[in-house]
């Protein structure tokens, strides 16, 4: 039986809206998914579940299957040797039918990946260099774009950051960003204009998630846009996710994004960081010279540093993901990945050379015994005490 046939054989089993097969490094060998799942999003899907289930074993336990029940459905990964089978079922498919039906189909399956690893390694094809952008990051830069200046327009200030802050700065997103880390709009904006920027939000179209806004206002506002479903972000004085950047005083520095060192912070905070995370730290070291002091299109390194002097979780993060980063352009071009090194080696050293705080001091000999960051606020997830301040 062949990977395609053994994965129609799933799809006839009740509740199984389809599958995917895939490696462990992300890749998709064959899915049997409706068409009204696009190609790129399942490829953002794959890479990060592969990276989830890496990141589950770090605790050196071997993790066989992980079942996640949403709303609308349920999600089965289950890991297969060399590879992965993911399953999209409704939430109340029958698991021991299910079960029972995989056999034939995961020892086929199996086969197929055990035959794949055998074959000789193809020689690597050098990344192609003309622009491969996707449209998503083409639609959502001007989407993101459009905003700012109509904002600006009306007195309002926004600012791109995240992902598509980015994309938008960077000359090389074309080549190595082909899906954003967060398929939606983050925006910087001012806490003294909440209510003048859920009034515009609202008047271009986008919806408010009122529970979340009323809960959370006074530091980050929810929006989504109804025909495309994109989310927006609008974080107010400070982008707060695994640790908290404070932007208020260099908000207004760029006509269109935040400044390059804040963009980097940004997604070197990231303490959960997946692939697309790490390529755009690549990305803007690529596109972006590292300077001390305020330069046109370079990264100033003095407020990475200032940060990773005074708060060791800071530094932890940061310089973690700073290796990270090293290892996941091996496949680029030499000159490309040597000047990204370099870039990195540069912001480390900076930052390994600055004195450090009392608290910094303090902090690091508890080192990672005690967790060094806080846990992201999610959207879908119910209000928090601890973050509620609407």
């Amino acid at each position: 039986m062949g990977v395609e046939e053994a994965l129609q054989e799933v799809n006839a089993i009740p509740g199984v809206e389809g599958g995917i097969l895939f490696t462990e490094e992300g890749t998709i060998l064959a899915h049997t998914l409706p068409e009204r799942y696009a190609l790129e999003a399942l490829a953002s899907a794959v890479r990060i579940a592969a990276r989830t289930m890496e990141a589950l074993e770090t605790s050196r336990r071997r993790i066989q299957e992980v079942d996640l029940v949403f709303t609308g459905g349920r999600l089965i990964l289950r890991r297969l040797p060399g590879g992965f089978l993911a399953l999209c079922c409704a939430r109340s498919v029958n698991l021991p039918l299910l079960n029972l039906a995989l056999g034939p189909v995961v020892r086929s399956l199996t086969a197929a990946l055990r035959e794949r690893s055998e074959r000789p390694a193809a020689p690597r094809r050098p990344r192609p260099a003309v622009p491969r952008v996707s449209p998503v990051i083409q639609d959502l830069v001007q989407e993101g774009r459009r905003l700012v200046e109509a904002a600006r327009a009306q007195g309002i200030t926004l600012r791109l950051l995240g992902s598509i802050g980015i994309a938008y700065h960077c000359p090389s997103a074309l080549r190595y960003l082909p899906v954003p880390a967060f398929i939606g709009l983050e925006l910087a904006g001012a806490s003294r204009e909440r209510r003048a920027v859920e009034a515009f939000l609202q008047d271009q179209g986008y919806e408010p998630f009122t529970r979340f806004n009323a809960f959370y206002g006074a530091r980050r506002l929810h929006f989504r846009k109804p025909e495309t479903g994109w989310p927006v972000d609008i974080f107010l004085d400070a982008y707060e996710m695994y640790h908290r950047l404070e932007f208020a005083s260099v908000l207004t520095r760029e006509e269109v994004t935040l400044p390059p060192a804040y963009l980097l912070l940004s997604r070197l905070q990231a303490v959960e960081a997946g692939e697309a995370d790490l390529l755009e730290i690549a990305v803007l070291l690529l596109d972006h010279e590292v300077v001390e002091g305020e330069q046109a299109e370079a990264v100033d390194l003095r407020a990475i540093v200032a940060l990773c002097a005074d708060d060791w979780g800071w530094y932890r993060t940061v310089t973690m993901n700073i290796e990270r980063a090293a290892r996941v352009i091996a496949g680029w071009e030499a000159a490309e990945r040597e000047r990204v090194q370099r870039r990195l080696e540069r912001l480390r050293q900076a930052i390994e050379a600055a004195p450090k705080s009392l608290g910094w001091q303090m902090r690091a000999r508890l080192g990672e015994a005690v967790r060094w960051y806080q846990t992201p606020l999610r959207v879908e997830e119910g209000p928090r005490p601890d973050l509620a301040i609407g």
